[in-house]
């Protein structure tokens, strides 16, 4: 291609004219999104393997889906294409996968087929949906679970009984912790409301399931020292990522938000004049918190450099294309910069992820006197008894209105 300072390897073996004249646009979309030279001619060499590969198969594109890019990467472990890169890297994979999709979005391949739930499964999720008010998010996860359950015991909703679905859930997700059995606890017991609503089944089916103890009171809550918290942001570097990250952490230590809220923070969200931010949390709550004067320059300091795109998202990836945080989980994006970070600073937290920001700020305001009622309106509490799981972290004041051991009753 003319566009790169060396021939992509084996492409003038590729018979199928149409096949290049694909590649072609496809590079000029790299160059687009601002992928860096080196980087798209690595892209276009593993398409290139993958156009060989198609041609010696006899594979027409049109025909290509999911179970052709996995047939693809089977044959990379035994390759003998001749004048083709024999690059082993995980990222060959990735790459077709990318192309396909980018074929599939203009319709010279075959969309993905969408599986539909089975009737009573999908009756349930829009009844859900629309008596509930239950988000997008949710309702995949009850669609998994009440899926397999059908699968399991049938579509026949008058045929369960208390002993197949307690077999179901030892059968099924017996590797399962006891917060995750929870989940899907929840969502059985709300498919058999709705069944004995509906008439389907017997009432009080659901009462058959008992969820695993959990004391939610039984440890302190666990977060980072004033110390460690100045370390893992000091140990951000001053590089367009590090700005990113640095903003990013911000955001989680200062405010306590969670990783979801930190991704889908839009501009519209943020008001400079007045000093606030608009968050929408669980259950669609919109709040609107104060923006600490170091969290906003670390924003102005992030939008100065942050890369072209046409997306209000506040923030996005830090390699083309430069896109928001994946759909189906930004807060996978949150934890991995917040992880990442932790790990930069040589610092092992008491829990992974983004969340020990959370619980972080919320000691950081308990110790500097602010009221539970507070602590709960920026945590976004819908209860204060949630936070007051916190008044723990206060040991000075529980030594103050501890009891003392009683001493042995003398005879």
């Amino acid at each position: 291609m003319r566009s790169y300072s060396k021939p992509i390897l084996g492409i003038s073996t590729i018979r199928s004219a149409r096949f290049v004249g694909l590649l072609h646009n496809y590079g000029s979309e790299l160059v687009r999104a601002g992928y860096h030279p080196v980087a798209a001619r690595l892209h276009l060499q593993s398409i290139v393997h993958f156009g060989v590969w198609l041609d010696r198969k006899g594979l027409h594109i049109e025909k290509i889906d999911d179970r052709t890019v996995a047939a693809f990467a089977r044959h990379r472990a035994r390759c003998r294409c001749p004048r083709v890169s024999q690059n082993q890297a995980r990222q060959v994979v990735s790459s077709v996968r990318v192309f396909v999709r980018h074929l599939r979005e203009r319709g010279c391949v075959a969309a993905v087929e969408v599986l539909q739930p089975v009737p009573i499964v999908a009756e349930f999720l829009q009844w859900m949906k629309a008596h509930r008010g239950v988000v997008d998010k949710t309702l995949k996860c009850y669609r998994l679970y009440v899926a397999n359950l059908v699968e399991f015991l049938g579509a026949d909703p008058s045929t369960y009984t208390a002993s197949a679905l307690r077999n179901f859930l030892a059968t099924r997700y017996r590797h399962y912790g006891r917060r995750s059995i929870r989940h899907v606890l929840a969502a059985v017991r709300m498919f058999l409301r709705y069944l004995a609503v509906d008439g389907r089944c017997r009432s009080g089916l659901e009462q058959a399931l008992t969820s695993p103890p959990i004391w939610s009171r039984q440890s302190l809550p666990r977060g980072l020292s004033a110390q460690d918290v100045n370390t893992v942001l000091m140990a951000c570097p001053t590089t367009p990522i590090g700005i990113r990250d640095r903003a990013v952490l911000l955001l989680l230590i200062r405010l306590g938000l969670r990783a979801g809220d930190v991704a889908a923070l839009r501009f519209a969200d943020l008001c400079f004049e007045t000093a606030t931010l608009r968050v929408c949390g669980k259950g669609g709550r919109e709040v609107r918190l104060p923006l600490p004067q170091d969290v906003a320059e670390a924003l102005l300091d992030y939008m100065r450099g942050r890369p072209q795109a046409e997306s209000d998202c506040v923030f996005l990836r830090a390699v083309a294309p430069f896109q928001p945080f994946g759909e189906r989980d930004r807060g996978h994006a949150v934890t991995h910069i917040a992880r990442t970070a932790l790990r930069r600073a040589g610092i092992q937290p008491p829990t992974p992820g983004a969340h020990v920001f959370r619980h972080t700020a919320a000691c950081q305001m308990l110790r500097a006197d602010v009221g539970l009622e507070g602590i709960a309106a920026v945590l976004r509490h819908r209860s204060v008894d949630t936070t007051a799981l916190y008044a723990k972290v206060d040991l000075q004041m529980l030594e103050q209105v501890a009891q003392p051991w009683p001493e042995v009753a003398s005879c």
